[in-house]
Formats: C-alpha cells, sequence, structure tokens
C-alpha cells in the first residue's frame, strides 16, 4: 500500500530560523542582558534581567535575575514571572507592553537596538545613509559579549561589530 501524495503548502509560513546559542542567554556572568523591558501589566524598567529561552522569532522567555535560584543558568525551569516578551528597538518610553529591548555598543561607539538575535550575529537597527550600517538598511553583525570582537575578515555582512550588555 503506498502513501498518499503531501499536499502543497498553499501559503509560505514563517519559520524560526536557527536558534541562539545557549551559552549565550540564560542567568550568569558573560550572558547576554536585557537593557530594557516591559512586561504585561508593568511598567518600561532597566531592573536587571536575562533570556531564559527562544521561544520564536523574535519572541523570547524572559526572567528577572532577581527570580533565579541560583542553581545554574537555566535554574529554575519555570518561574510564574517568566514572560514570553518580543524584542523591539523602540525608544525610552515608547515601548508597548511585552516587549524587551537590547542596546549595543558598535566598534564605531555608536549606540545601536538589536533587531534580531541569531546564532553568530545579530541584527541591528538601520542606520542613516552613508553610515554603518550602510544605506539605510538594518544590517548583520558580528558581536561579542561585554567587550567589542574584532570584525571578521571575509564575512560579508560584517561591517561593523557590536558590545552586547553583560550581565556581571
Amino acid at each position: 500500500m503506498r502513501n498518499p501524495p503531501r499536499r502543497p503548502r498553499t501559503s509560505k509560513e514563517k519559520t524560526m530560523g536557527r536558534p541562539i546559542n545557549k551559552d549565550k542567554i540564560g542567568y550568569g556572568a558573560g550572558r547576554i542582558a536585557v537593557s530594557r523591558h516591559n512586561f504585561t501589566g508593568g511598567s518600561e524598567a532597566t531592573t536587571s534581567a536575562h533570556i531564559v529561552r527562544q521561544a520564536g522569532n523574535g519572541k523570547y522567555v524572559v526572567r528577572l535575575d532577581s527570580n533565579n535560584d541560583g542553581g545554574g543558568p537555566f535554574s529554575p525551569a519555570t518561574h510564574a514571572s517568566d514572560e514570553i516578551l518580543t524584542l523591539t528597538s523602540a525608544g525610552n518610553g515608547a515601548m508597548a507592553a511585552g516587549t524587551f529591548r537590547i542596546d549595543a555598543v558598535g566598534s564605531d561607539s555608536t549606540t545601536y537596538q538589536v533587531t534580531n538575535l541569531r546564532n553568530r550575529t545579530v541584527q541591528i537597527e538601520k542606520g542613516s545613509a552613508g553610515s554603518p550600517p550602510d544605506s539605510g538598511l538594518a544590517d548583520n553583525v558580528t558581536y561579542g559579549i561585554g567587550s567589542d570582537r574584532d570584525e571578521i575578515a571575509g564575512h560579508p555582512n560584517a561591517k561593523l561589530s557590536v558590545n552586547l550588555p553583560r550581565q556581571s
């Protein structure tokens, strides 16, 4: 007996790309810190927080540092205050509920908002024409956590490198 043929996909589904490396998220020294967050039912704040896991394209489970029990970078596995937040580049005072922001400092000393986290690169906000990133387009850049990373030679999109905020 033969299997019936697959039904072709009728619409382009948005799928999550490669997840971010777990060594770069979670609670602890040397991991990515959240710069600003706006939990649902709360207000915009800069209280120390971190990413627990990736929940989808541009969506991450975020937890306040004070709610980690010290048993490791992802301990406890879940917490009542964990919330799925969307990464945004909105400015101070303009963040919607359910969003968070990561500010990165570029090798050119400019502060950029991260618009997408990837395994080895981050996408940063659009720049003005003639400044990195070029031509007013969002760009992929290499990154270090807590310190500037040298640009990778031969990387086609490495116009600059950025320093993501680091938990201490």
